[in-house]
């Protein structure tokens, strides 16, 4: 089955399409015919987004996370997050899919009972992709339409629709993974461990050179949780299979990469907003990490 045969009906003009979804659907919260989507309110070029996603692809695409191209094809279901950019390349007859876009707050635990970072599919530094086949697209299309049928209603109760909706694909997807992907760890082990990732992430993206992160060192992430270094870095270790210096270097690396794709700043203010005293110390450390310096790495991913 096509998953444009559902939506059909509701994309006759495709000009307005996208309007009416801006217009009918609260800021927060957007579902999407992809096939007349534009750069309006979702862009499929690599960069940040605004939105998290949750995303119904049929036919053959290549997905860009950072340095990877993944190539995917048939039935395909994606949950993206707004800390990493991502672009997404349709081969052949363009696009085809269905997309609900959500911001943070659209999943709260005031308003659902859950925390939207709480949910395995959604945790910093993941994206998740699925292969599904017809009969699994046939269930997410449904919950997908009942979200398309719901963007026309003037019901007091439309966001809470569109929100059980949501989570209804949010939980059927996580049912799609395999039990051995998850870390099993203690529930003291857990906590820490994801502690540690939140105060991360908490200070990206970096979005102006001057929005130099806070917490740098292994130190300065124990004195943040109240944790013995030691100590924060065992739980960490256990949980994540990497230390806590590993998994800071890893994501800086990974900041800095973004910053140097997709911003004109220069190296010394990349090098500040990440947290180094000199741009020299800078280089040396991508370059340990990446092989190459800040400089050649940008020449090699300019447009």
């Amino acid at each position: 089955m096509k998953i444009s045969d559902t939506t059909s009906s509701m994309s006759q003009k495709k000009s307005s399409a996208i309007s009416d979804t801006i217009q009918n659907d609260a800021a927060t919260f957007h579902v999407l015919d992809l096939s007349v989507a534009d750069d309006s309110v979702f862009s499929f070029d690599y960069n940040r987004k605004t939105f998290y996603t949750a995303t119904l692809l049929q036919g053959e695409y290549q997905l860009e996370f950072e340095d990877r191209n993944i190539d995917i094809s048939g039935n395909s279901l994606l949950f993206t997050t707004t800390k990493v950019p991502f672009g997404i390349h349709a081969a052949g007859l363009g696009f085809n899919g269905i997309s609900c876009l959500f911001r943070e707050e659209f999943i709260t635990k005031a308003n659902s009972g859950y925390r939207l970072l709480e949910f395995p599919i959604y945790k910093p530094g993941r994206q998740n992709i699925y292969s599904l086949t017809d009969e699994q697209t046939k269930h997410f299309t449904d919950i997908y339409t009942k979200m398309f049928d719901e963007r026309q209603s003037n019901s007091d109760f439309k966001e809470n629709l569109q929100r059980t909706y949501l989570l209804e694909i949010i939980f059927n997807a996580q049912k799609l993974a395999p039990a051995s992907s998850f870390v099993k760890t203690n529930n003291t082990t857990e906590v820490i461990a994801c502690s540690f990732i939140r105060l991360l992430e908490s200070q990206f993206p970096i979005e102006s050179p001057q929005n130099e992160i806070k917490f740098k060192t292994p130190k300065d992430f124990a004195d943040g949780l109240s944790l013995h270094p030691n100590y924060l870095n065992r739980q960490v270790k256990l949980a994540k299979g990497r230390t806590v210096s590993e998994i800071i270097a890893a994501r800086i690396v990974q900041e800095a990469k973004i910053l140097l794709k997709l911003t004109h700043w220069n190296i010394a203010e990349i090098s500040s907003a990440l947290g180094f005293v000199e741009p020299s110390h800078f280089n040396l450390f991508f370059k340990k990490h990446t092989k190459t310096s800040p400089t050649d790495y940008r020449n090699l991913h300019k447009d």
